[in-house]
Formats: C-alpha cells, sequence, structure tokens
C-alpha cells in the first residue's frame, strides 16, 4: 500500500502546473496600444467569426463600413473580456471530463504508557476513490459543454452586434460630418448676407425688425454648428473605442454604400429571427445546462458510494489488508435544498427565453414600422430640397437681375438650408433604424461596403 501511494505523489507531482508571473501595470499599458495593423489583417483574413466572413483589410485605402465591423470584432476590448470568459467556460468542460482524484490515508501511531514496551507503532494506510463521480461523470460533461455553448452563442451574438454598431457609428460620422459642414459653409454665407442687410438697414431699404429676424437666424445656425461639432466628435470618439483605438486616432473613411431595406413583412422578419439570432440560441443552451444540471442534482440525491484499499499493522506487529467503503446516506438533507434551487433555475431560463423572444419581437416590429416610415418621409423630404433648389437658383438669378429683393431672396435660401440639413438628419436616422433592424433580425451583410 506504502509503494502505491508512493507511485501516486511521484505521478501527481509530474503533472503539476507551474505557476508564471503576469504583471498587471506593464500587461495593461501594453494592451491600450491596440493590435497592429499587420495582426489586424492577419486575423480578419482568418476570421471565424458565425455571421461575418473572412476579408482582406486594406489600410492603404479609405475604410468601408464592414471592414469597419471585423476591426471592431477583432480588437473591442470588451469583446476581448466576453472571449476570456468563454475560455473559463471550455475549461470547466475539461475538468468535468476528469476522474475523481482518490484519497490517499496514512497514520501512524506509536504505543505508550502502561502496558506499551515491546509493542511497536501502529500503522494504517488506505486508498480510497469516489464511485458515485463515475456515474454523473457524463451528466457533469454535458451540463459543462452545455454551459460552454451558450456562452460561445453569447459571444457570438455580441460580436455580431458590435460589428453593426462600428457600422453604425462609421455612418453617422459621415452625416454628421456633412451636416457639420453644410452648417458651416452656410453659417460663412449667413454671416455675409447679414452684412449685406445691415449695410441695406442704414440706408433704409430693409426694416428693422427682419434684421433682428435674420440676426436671430444667424445666431441660431451658429449654434447648430457647434452642436452638430460635439456630435461629429463624440461620434468619431465612439467609433474609436468600439475598434479598441486611441480617443484621438483618425481613420479614413469609405463613404457608405446604398441601404438595403427589407422587403420581408415583420412577422416574416420575425420568424428569420427566431433561427438566426444567437442570444436566443445560446438561451436555449443555457437552458438545456440547466436540466441536465436538474438531473444531476437528483442523482445526487441516492447514497454515495466511495470504495478502496486498506492497510494496517497493530502494535503488537500484525499486519491486516482488505477492502474500504464509504457511503454516504441521505438520511435527513437528501439534497432536496440542491434540486429545488436546479428547478428554479430552469423555471427562471425558461421565463428568460421567452421574455426574450418577446423583446426581439417587439423590436423587430417597431423597426420594420420606422424603417417604411422613415424612407417614405426621406423620399418626400428629397422631392421638396429638388423643388426648393431649382426655386433658389431662379431667385438667384432674379435677385442679381434686380427683380428680387435681397431679404426674399435670403429667405428663400435659408429654407433650402433647413430642408437640406433636415434630409441629412433623416438619412442619418433611416441609417440607425436600418442597421438596428439588420442587427435585430441577424440578417447577413450584403457584399459591398456598407
Amino acid at each position: 500500500m506504502r509503494s502505491l501511494a508512493a507511485a501516486l505523489m511521484a505521478a501527481f507531482l509530474s503533472g503539476c502546473a507551474i505557476y508564471h508571473a503576469r504583471p498587471l501595470r506593464a500587461s495593461a499599458q501594453a494592451a491600450l496600444k491596440g493590435p497592429s495593423q499587420q495582426a489586424l489583417v492577419n486575423d480578419a483574413h482568418h476570421l471565424k467569426v458565425p455571421g461575418l466572413r473572412p476579408i482582406r483589410l486594406n489600410f492603404a485605402a479609405p475604410l468601408t463600413g464592414q471592414e469597419l465591423g471585423v476591426i471592431a470584432v477583432l480588437a473591442n476590448p470588451d469583446l476581448k473580456t466576453l472571449r476570456s470568459r468563454a475560455r473559463v467556460a471550455h475549461a470547466q468542460v475539461f475538468a468535468a471530463g476528469l476522474l475523481p482524484d482518490p484519497v490517499v490515508q496514512f497514520s501512524a501511531l506509536r504505543p505508550y504508557g502502561v502496558g506499551s514496551i515491546g509493542k511497536t507503532t501502529a500503522l494504517s494506510d488506505g486508498f480510497l476513490w469516489d464511485l458515485s463521480r463515475l456515474v454523473t461523470r457524463e451528466t457533469d460533461i454535458k451540463i459543462a459543454q452545455q454551459h460552454a455553448q451558450a456562452i460561445d452563442y453569447g459571444v457570438a451574438w455580441h460580436e455580431w452586434v458590435v460589428a453593426n454598431q462600428a457600422r453604425l457609428d462609421a455612418r453617422r460620422l459621415y452625416w454628421l460630418g456633412l451636416q457639420w459642414r453644410m452648417a458651416r459653409r452656410a453659417e460663412t454665407l449667413y454671416a455675409h448676407h447679414g452684412r449685406l442687410l445691415t449695410k441695406d438697414a442704414r440706408a433704409g431699404l430693409v426694416a428693422g425688425p427682419r434684421l433682428l429676424a435674420w440676426q436671430t437666424t444667424l445666431d441660431a445656425l451658429r449654434l447648430q454648428v457647434a452642436s452638430l461639432h460635439r456630435a461629429f466628435i463624440a461620434a468619431r470618439m465612439s467609433l474609436n473605442q468600439a475598434l479598441g483605438l486611441p480617443p484621438d486616432a483618425r481613420l479614413r473613411l469609405a463613404p457608405p454604400g446604398p441601404l438595403s431595406l427589407p422587403h420581408a413583412s415583420a412577422p416574416a422578419l420575425f420568424h428569420r429571427a427566431r433561427a438566426r439570432r444567437l442570444d436566443l440560441v445560446a438561451l436555449v443552451a443555457a437552458y438545456h445546462s440547466a436540466d441536465y444540471a436538474l438531473l444531476r442534482t437528483i442523482l445526487d440525491q441516492y447514497p454515495r458510494l466511495s470504495l478502496g484499499l486498506a492497510g494496517a499493522r497493530n502494535s503488537s506487529g500484525v499486519s491486516e489488508a482488505g477492502l474500504q467503503l464509504s457511503l454516504v446516506v441521505p438520511l435527513f438533507n437528501g439534497n432536496r435544498g440542491a434540486i429545488a434551487i436546479a428547478r428554479a433555475h430552469r423555471s427562471a431560463l425558461f421565463a428568460a427565453y421567452v421574455a426574450r423572444l418577446a423583446r426581439a419581437r417587439a423590436q423587430i416590429y417597431r423597426l420594420r414600422a420606422m424603417t417604411v416610415s422613415l424612407d417614405r418621409e426621406a423620399r418626400n423630404l428629397r422631392g421638396r430640397a429638388q423643388a426648393l433648389h431649382g426655386m433658389a437658383h431662379a431667385s438667384a438669378s432674379s435677385y442679381k437681375a434686380h427683380a428680387l429683393g435681397l431679404f426674399s431672396y435670403l429667405t428663400l435660401t435659408q429654407e433650402l438650408l433647413t430642408v437640406r440639413l433636415r434630409l441629412l438628419a433623416l438619412k442619418l436616422s433611416l441609417a440607425t433604424t436600418a442597421i438596428a433592424l439588420q442587427t435585430a433580425t441577424a440578417e447577413p451583410w450584403s457584399r459591398g461596403r456598407s
């Protein structure tokens, strides 16, 4: 028995892991720099993420929305955290498949007192192995596997959401940049017109209230320029954060391609989303894991058996050997508390799955209706902008020919600017809604630069 114990101890020491220190501060400082462009190019070429295709990144050209989405998946700090947690779940699968370690016991009792003369040291040793773990091992593996699948699907869903959020941030940055530059050019033009109106007002050609109204319009436009600039800066920082880049990083972005608006009805989109959305698949896997966990707790209510070998030598020098049996009798506990907890956990996951389905359905129906409404409004506003553009062009000719007053001409140009800015804001709202709908329905990306 002692030889067996020595052999087991030697095997244990040969398989021990070795500790390696990893200083937190130095490692974190290196991680803040973000990945190199070459590393991103290599990882994007070998990308293995559900819903996303491997692509060839080209940092020498302006980056498209899909390229930014892939970069976000590879470099986003929050996704790196989630993937680290997924590795923990896979380690739990490995741990669940391991056989239980045996228990080796040894004791030495030296006789003393009256009658101890001539007696020898009493020795006992034993080797005990928990056989009940063999019964539950397969269930433990299934619990860990389903849990790991739930984590993997959850990570993949977050990767999908982050990729589409990067696409949306790129579109927001593009449309806000257009609005800001248009408003800034208009501010310069309006200031010039204000000086002309002031000159006409001094000559008595323009009434004072009209000059005051124009000054109020110019002040409102200046506030709008400042607001758009703040939104533009915030959008750029949000995109950099999603890509794991420093806040002051500058990227060359390609103009977004045309939006692909869904033509299917809301019920059809929801039907497809039930099979495609990985967050729903993750909840299904989590439910199956909880179901196996309930079975595991039910198996634990039965007696647990440990079997092994035992040996001993009493103080008279007589040696003994035989079998050792250990049995846990479920007399008072019976694992009833763990069973109740497991049942409640499975019920909670079922309720969570139904609630997620209902929330996804409501979101898809709402976004589908908003997309239709915004698209209709954008078409109407484009028609109005074209009509105003023609009128403004004609009024400019009339103003130069002194057939139209300055204030009337400026009022028309102000209306045209208002409609154009509103149209750009509407395009941003439509892009936001369309990408949110594509995210909610897990519709795959179309080929292109969207």
